[in-house]
């Protein structure tokens, strides 16, 4: 029998929607802007970008890129998304690029474009991961199992997802208010995925495949506590 011809698999399906709730989170908002979210624009490291983007006004080869950096930095103020922080990010690592080709520039301009290169990348994993997983079930038409690492990387990639909201809603509870539709996005696209990645399992491959999240989900927990510490530490 095909895969295509057995039964409906519902956790496909949720896994499915969860994808693309996920994936919809890098277009919606992280701020509320009603509630005064151009406040909080700064936790997203904005103001630095405007400072090195600023900066840069007087080597001749930079001036071209200075009005198309401040346009995104503009349009990242007016739609506050990761769309738009992820193409901010592009244009202020551009520019740093170009400074940094010169010679002159210190050590710290290259760490600065390095990370905003880490970053931009990391940015754009929400997006693909969740449309693979929105996509990938409607090519079997949401029927048959998924395998171990397909189980496994799904409730990995939404127990990252789920972690990476729930970090400021818990950690900054006073902030809430100001959260846009985005960080609840990711909160129920993370969830349905780690959900659909635990209820997938078969006889076959339960015993394994849960062990597996369970050591990723200690490995989470014991990783954030010891992230938390050190940052304690070094107050």
């Amino acid at each position: 029998m095909r895969v295509t011809d057995g039964p409906l698999s519902l956790t496909k399906v949720i896994a499915s929607i969860g994808g693309a709730v996920l994936a919809a989170s890098f277009f919606l908002p992280l701020v509320d802007l009603h509630a005064g979210g151009p406040a909080t624009a700064d936790a997203f490291g904005v103001e630095s970008m405007r400072r090195h983007i600023e900066g840069s006004r007087e080597l001749d080869s930079v001036k071209p890129l200075i009005a198309p950096a401040l346009q995104q930095l503009d349009m990242f103020a007016a739609g506050p998304s990761l769309r738009n922080l992820s193409r901010l990010v592009g244009s202020t690592k551009e520019i740093l690029d170009t400074v940094a080709a010169t010679g002159m520039a210190p050590a710290e301009v290259t760490m600065a474009s390095t990370a905003l290169g880490a970053t931009r990348l990391a940015l754009w994993l929400v997006p693909l991961v969740g449309a693979f997983q929105a996509v990938l079930p409607l090519l079997t038409r949401f029927r048959g199992y998924a395998g171990f690492f397909g189980l496994v990387a799904r409730f990995s990639f939404g127990l990252l997802f789920l972690t990476l909201a729930l970090v400021p809603l818990l950690g900054a509870p006073e902030a809430r208010p100001f959260f846009g539709s985005a960080v609840y996005a990711a909160l129920i696209g993370g969830g349905l995925m780690m959900a659909a990645g635990v209820a997938g399992v078969t006889r076959g491959n339960a015993v394994l495949v849960l062990a597996a999240q369970a050591g990723i989900l200690a490995a989470m927990v014991f990783g954030l506590r010891a992230l938390v510490e050190a940052g304690q530490r070094a107050l």
